[in-house]
């Protein structure tokens, strides 16, 4: 037991050893409506179908052309590969997505879960943690939300730098 209290301390220590110096994240929202995606579904599983329209798993993958609310310029996209098995128990596939956003600057990653309903055509809600970027983003931390309403898909990316450049 002693050796896994003393484990957790340093876990402990080492997690607030890198925690952001700023309390304020830096925000970047986006918009996007469905006529900025570009959208490829594949089946999974030569195309066994669990019942009527509903197949065994499904691998989408979508490029959405983002319009960014500050007016800071340059192209934004917004790459997103999921992958949906169907669970037989709940009835819904169980999804992993992993998204990557292209700034000018550099790149965010999320990586998140959710489920989606046979004949959705829209993932629900999300708050996705943040995993990592590149450029200007390197050594990010923070929470990618996505809302859906009226027709807009609103993106919000809110970050911490981890570790000083």
């Amino acid at each position: 037991m002693k050796p896994i209290l003393v484990i957790c301390t340093i876990l402990l220590v080492l997690a607030a050893c890198k925690q952001p110096k700023h309390s304020t994240p830096a925000v970047i929202e986006l918009t996007y409506q469905q006529t900025d995606i570009q959208n490829q579904f594949d089946t999974l599983y030569n195309h066994q179908q669990a019942d009527s329209g509903v197949y065994n798993g499904l691998i989408e993958q979508a490029l959405a052309i983002c319009h960014d609310s500050t007016g800071r310029g340059g192209a934004i996209t917004q790459d997103v590969f999921s992958s949906m098995y169907y669970n037989l128990r709940s009835k819904r596939y169980d999804c992993v997505t992993t998204t990557v956003f292209q700034l000018p600057d550099g790149t965010i990653s999320a990586i998140g879960l959710f489920n989606l309903t046979p004949g959705d055509t829209i993932a629900p809600d999300h708050d996705f943690p943040i995993t990592g970027g590149a450029g200007a983003y390197h050594h990010i931390s923070g929470t990618y939300t996505r809302k859906y309403s009226d027709g807009v898909y609103h993106v919000r990316l809110s970050y911490y730098k981890t570790e000083q450049q």
